[in-house]
């Protein structure tokens, strides 16, 4: 009896043993490559070093945005036994609260084996103390990381964009690319626009560490590739001097060489400071940018689609002469009211500007002789005067999301209020108003195209991009006009600036002369918007220009204004 028992002992015992040995034979020999395999990712990192981001010059090579090297702290989950105890050794290091550490853990924990950064932008000396104290702080890692740096500041906010962290829906789209869910990519302006060239390509370093997380040796390096150096258009200095010329106003100034269409300068205000996106000390600051009800994150050079007022005077009188429904002979009078059925339409100048022709109607900006000329055109005329300077359509500009403004006609009057064109409206859309509305880009455009004999140049901001072997051609498209037609408009627009009782008066300088046109526009609500647009000098355009000031009063005043002090610096710049 016991001697079966033994024997039944014995062959469990050698059962196990046997499911033993196959178990091992197949972990070790069977499965013994996956097993290695899962070995090395337990001792091999794999640490993401970031590429730095292309820099920024302007059009002399004068660095507007570039990178500069910081530091940050970071812990792999996989190797903090204790993430309480860490972040009590690493408070007083950091001089953070314990609290920040663990809201920064929980914040960017992505997988036991990603890096999550803890604190950004250490002073050096912190960084160094850090690395010192390595061994008694299991896990931790010190990197260098390239930071961004907007080196003219809130001037360059809405031409440049900012960069961001990449949204769930910019992954998808841009996974393929090799983007990351640790990338940076720009979210507005030229960041954005051209983010593939700028963005660069990350490298990483593949370390072995001990059972302790400590670094014993490296066992690979790719090293991250810098993006391309864009050289734009922009003068900084021009670009700092306009910024600072809209001061506390809204609106926005673009102006721009009307041969090439490369732009000088492009500002919009209220604006944004970009570094502050990339300071987690600023966030305040970026929630009360993305709040404010002031829309600072608006660029309005490209997007405030808004009545032109009577800068679009400009543009019927080119059509009206053109088209023949006025010549240079055509005389109406002004007595400061235009009367249609029981309706009046008034002049701005109450008194009356007296018998007009087109050259005296452009400098006095007057109503009458415009509302007298849109009844010629009708409708269908000054439509087909916006569309053909560029109104209701992109310029085409390399920044994302421009604006196109809105042309009326008869058509959507009735579909979109259920009620016939009146010959009223086409009063209103003579001069300006009605429904019509076009951003300071269409205007800029408008002018420049009168400027250069009906060439409009595609403006731009983009002259080269590192590593290519020519600038990117840009379109141009052409105006047929008259010879006597632009002699005429031309005339008139001079004589806006240089006149006594030109509209435009406040904008001349001696020395310095400038063709353009005025224009205040009534917004519905709140004070009027003012414009000025032109270029200079009259009989060589060096540059055109557009200021635009939301609710800003008059173009005859405000923008005048403003337009002497811009041509003043251009002048101390060479540009005129």
């Amino acid at each position: 009896m016991i001697g079966m028992r033994l024997l039944f002992l014995q062959r469990v015992i050698m059962s196990a043993l046997l499911l033993l040995w196959v178990g091992l034979l197949h972990h070790q020999v069977v499965e013994g490559a996956y097993y290695r395999q899962k070995a090395d990712k337990n001792r091999i990192r794999l640490v993401p070093l970031p590429a730095s981001r292309g820099a920024v010059v302007d059009r002399h090579g004068i660095p507007l945005v570039e990178d500069q090297m910081s530091f940050e702290l970071a812990v792999f989950p996989q190797e903090v036994d204790s993430p309480s105890l860490l972040w009590r050794q690493l408070a007083p290091i950091v001089e953070r609260s314990t609290e920040e550490l663990a809201r920064a853990y929980r914040r960017g924990y992505q997988a036991p084996f990603a890096p999550v950064t803890l604190v950004h932008n250490l002073p050096p000396a912190t960084a160094f103390l850090l690395e010192e104290k390595k061994s008694e702080l299991p896990g931790t890692l010190v990197r260098p990381i390239p930071k961004r740096r907007y080196l003219l500041g809130a001037s360059l906010g809405p031409v440049m964009g900012y960069l961001g962290l990449i949204s769930e829906k910019e992954l998808t789209r841009l996974k393929p690319y090799g983007y990351t869910i640790r990338d940076y990519v720009g979210k507005d302006g030229l960041e954005q626009m051209y983010d593939p060239y700028l963005r660069g390509h990350s490298g990483g370093l593949q370390v072995e560490v001990d059972h302790r997380g400590r670094m014993v040796r490296q066992m690979g390096y790719l090293p991250p590739q810098r993006g391309r150096q864009v050289r734009v258009s922009l003068d900084g200095r021009l670009q700092q001097f306009c910024h600072q010329l809209l001061a506390e106003q809204k609106g926005a100034i673009i102006i721009m060489e009307p041969r090439s269409g490369e732009i000088l300068a492009l500002v919009s205000a209220p604006t944004f400071d970009p570094n502050a996106f990339l300071d987690f000390s600023r966030r305040q600051e970026v929630r009360n940018y993305l709040r404010s009800r002031e829309r600072p994150m608006f660029n309005r050079a490209i997007r405030s689609a808004v009545p032109p007022g009577s800068t679009f005077k400009v543009a019927v009188a080119s059509e009206a002469l053109q088209e023949g429904k006025i010549t240079g002979g055509t005389h109406f009078e002004c007595g400061g009211e235009f009367k249609l059925g029981r309706s009046v339409f008034r002049c701005w100048w109450d008194p009356g500007h007296g018998p007009q022709d087109v050259i005296r109607a452009l400098e006095h900006s007057c109503n009458v002789f415009f509302y007298n000329t849109g009844r010629r055109l009708g409708p269908e005329g000054i439509g087909h005067a916006a569309e053909s300077f560029g109104f209701g359509q992109k310029t085409k500009i390399d920044l994302p999301r421009e604006g196109i403004g809105f042309i009326p006609n008869p058509s959507w009057m009735k579909t979109a209020h259920q009620q016939p064109w009146q010959e009223g409206d086409t009063l209103s859309f003579a001069i300006g108003q009605s429904a019509l509305t076009a951003t300071p880009i269409q205007i800029l455009q408008l002018f420049t195209a009168i400027a250069m004999e009906g060439r409009i140049p595609q403006p731009h901001l983009v002259l080269e991009i590192e590593g290519e072997r020519k600038g990117k051609a840009y379109e141009v498209r052409q105006l047929e006009f008259k010879k006597e037609v632009l002699e005429r408009v031309k005339a008139g627009m001079e004589r806006v600036v240089s006149s006594d009782s030109g509209t435009g008066r406040l904008a001349q300088l001696p020395g310095i002369p400038a063709a353009g046109k005025t224009g205040t526009a009534q917004s519905g609500k709140g004070q009027s918007h003012a414009w000025f647009a032109g270029y200079s000098p009259p009989r060589d355009p060096k540059v055109s220009f557009v200021v635009f000031l939301e609710h800003g009063g008059r173009g005859g005043a405000e923008a005048a204004l403003l337009v002497r002090d811009m041509l003043v610096y251009l002048h101390e710049l060479g540009y005129v």
